[in-house]
């Protein structure tokens, strides 16, 4: 899911999925801010925050858990001072696919042709900051540590800009699109980019 929770017009997301910024890969490494690395007992904060900031799009404590569990080395958190503030699901995944929402993965593909966005999710207090944008570089340098050089996401409460300006752009099969919008909702839209 890409980013929810963002204020209308804004460029930042809210959530993923339920997810502009400059198209520079480069220019977003350039703006130091607090995301780090999930760990095990971040899980009840993150799940408390996804609720709070996306009820339309809600998925189990234990759905969360599984994704950090499968693939630690994607998930990250914002904490700017205390508490999360924000957080990020991302895993290797087979592309032309969707996962379901609220739906165990169970396991990862054993050979993966996608770097999978699930979830970025941030604090409405916090947007509009460029905190969105800081966690991409993150995640390219992940697919690029996978060996992957496509990534995909379902970008879900009007988040496409953003994601457009993160250099990714909508899937041209239709087919995607009818199963993104059949597995979250009628605006969903799969978007997808290459790494140079």
């Amino acid at each position: 899911m890409q980013e929810s929770g963002a204020q209308p017009g804004s460029s930042e997301p809210g959530c993923a999925l339920k997810s502009g910024m400059p198209p520079d890969d480069k220019a977003m490494t350039s703006h130091a801010v607090p995301w780090r690395a999930m760990a095990t007992t971040d899980l009840p904060a993150v799940h408390a925050l996804s609720m709070r900031v996306h009820p339309g799009y809600p998925e189990r404590a234990e759905v969360l858990a599984e994704k950090f569990r499968l693939y630690p080395r994607g998930c990250f958190v914002l904490t700017p001072g205390q508490g999360i503030r924000g957080y990020c699901f991302s895993h290797p995944w087979t592309r032309g696919t969707v996962p379901a929402l609220d739906g165990f993965l169970e396991a990862l593909p054993e050979a993966p042709t996608t770097y999978y966005v699930h979830d970025l999710t941030i604090d409405e207090t916090l947007r509009g900051q460029g905190q969105g944008r800081a966690v991409v570089p993150l995640l390219l340098e992940a697919a690029r540590s996978a060996g992957l050089d496509h990534l995909s996401l379902v970008a879900v409460n009007r988040r496409g800009p953003f994601w457009r300006a993160a250099g990714f752009a909508r899937s041209a099969d239709e087919a995607l699109q009818a199963a993104a919008r059949a597995k979250y909702d009628a605006g969903a839209v799969h978007m997808e980019r290459l790494l140079p």
